[in-house]
């Protein structure tokens, strides 16, 4: 606790957590209000609602690597700033639209609006903190992420049915203009200009990519295994609804089991620092995947062996899930902030960002189409088993390798 609050005296630093909140909340809002009008104002049918999710995340799959170039070579707080005007330009223009295509394209834009933040971030917190202080920011950031997973969606309804949904996208601009605030705060500190020595790249070098994960053993294991997280997590989180409604859950149990993910995360992110001093990050990652796995696993085991899930059952095996996973990406975010050259953290950052969400947008085509030859069931035990194999791989490779470097060394003793 001492630690996370001696992060409050380092300079720059409330702006760019308060900045980053307001981000936070600001995508969540718009993300419930965009496609609650695209369902009950213009009622699109699945098809154009699968187009319109696909236009959000387009930009960040496609342009990422590009905005994280940009961020390694400029200043990410100028970054950041233009990134906080463009949300608020989408905003207005999402709440202003005169029909369904305009509001579709504003919709593209605004997945646009959000890139600038997250390569920016992870150079700001590599200028800002110490490699101690990186674990507490990762946790305590964590945790305010997950509160806003949980109240942000409830705020955007609140909006939907006092506002009649597009008042809200007001309050998104106006957070927007807020974080623009809090940007000008962080560049009091860390200047408007690169950092001495930073990347002159102008485009995404993925040579340079490869070569850091070829250099760097621990953030190679640390980066396959968040990797392999995210292609379970795809192949499994869009038939979630089916396995509850087999089971005859009711419609609210899929907003309780997501409940259960966020407070499980918060739960890993209290206590990462105590089990970070206890066990290296590798040793750890490795649990924490397993555990993750494991849960899909065992999710899938006990709905083909009972007639019927208790969701009392699925809330315990999603709160063991949200831990393992929450403590898996936070582990691996702490591996980037300390493995990766400051002139590269924009690049690599993104780079993996697009990988993840390549993994989440094919995964649940792939796990889709399992599910309806094999069952849902099956889908979930291959999707798990396929993450605990991935861990013991990584596991066995990382151990040889270990051996052939002692015994590299053992002659030169």
């Amino acid at each position: 606790m001492t630690a996370t609050v001696s992060l409050f005296s380092v300079r720059g630093y409330s702006s760019f957590l308060f900045g980053r909140i307001l981000n936070s909340v600001a995508i969540w809002v718009d993300f419930t209000l965009i496609f609650s009008i695209l369902s009950f104002h213009y009622q699109v049918d699945p098809s154009g609602l699968g187009l319109s999710a696909a236009l959000y995340g387009l930009p960040g799959l496609l342009l990422g690597p590009f905005v994280g170039a940009l961020a390694d070579k400029k200043s990410p707080a100028l970054i950041m700033i233009v990134s906080a005007f463009v949300r608020f330009v989408t905003s207005m223009g999402l709440a202003f639209s005169a029909n369904e295509t305009i509001f579709i394209v504003w919709v593209f834009l605004k997945g646009m609006g959000n890139l600038g933040a997250i390569p920016a971030e992870q150079v700001l917190i590599r200028r800002l903190l110490s490699n101690e202080q990186i674990i507490s920011t990762v946790a305590l950031t964590s945790v305010l992420d997950q509160c806003t997973k949980i109240l942000s969606p409830l705020l955007g309804v609140g909006f939907s049915v006092a506002l009649h949904s597009r008042g809200g996208f007001g309050f998104t601009g106006g957070l927007a203009l807020l974080s623009m605030g809090c940007a000008i705060g962080v560049a009091g500190v860390v200047g408007w200009g690169s950092a001495a020595g930073g990347s002159q790249r102008r485009y995404p070098d993925f040579a340079l990519v490869r070569r850091v994960i070829s250099e760097s053993p621990s953030f190679a294991f640390a980066l396959g295994l968040a990797l392999a997280s995210s292609m379970v997590l795809g192949l499994y989180d869009s038939i979630v609804v089916v396995l509850l409604r087999e089971h005859g859950l009711p419609d609210s149990s899929f907003g309780t089991i997501v409940s259960c993910t966020a407070l499980g995360a918060i739960g890993c992110a209290v206590v990462l620092k105590k089990l970070l001093a206890r066990a290296c990050e590798a040793t750890s990652l490795s649990v924490f995947v397993g555990g993750f796995s494991g849960s899909v696993v065992a999710a899938g085991l006990l709905a083909l062996t009972l007639p019927s899930l208790g969701l009392g059952m699925l809330c315990m095996l999603w709160l063991i899930n949200g831990f393992c996973y929450g403590g898996g990406m936070m582990v691996y975010g702490i591996a980037l902030q300390k493995e990766v050259p400051a002139d590269a953290l924009g690049v690599v950052s993104t780079s993996v960002r697009s990988l993840q969400l390549a993994a989440l947008v094919i995964g649940p085509i792939i796990g889709s189409w399992i599910a309806q030859y094999v069952g849902v069931e099956v889908t979930f035990i291959a999707a798990g088993a396929l993450g605990l194999a991935i861990v013991a791989w990584a596991l066995l490779r990382r151990t040889r390798k270990m051996r052939c470097a002692n015994r590299s060394i053992g002659p030169a003793a």
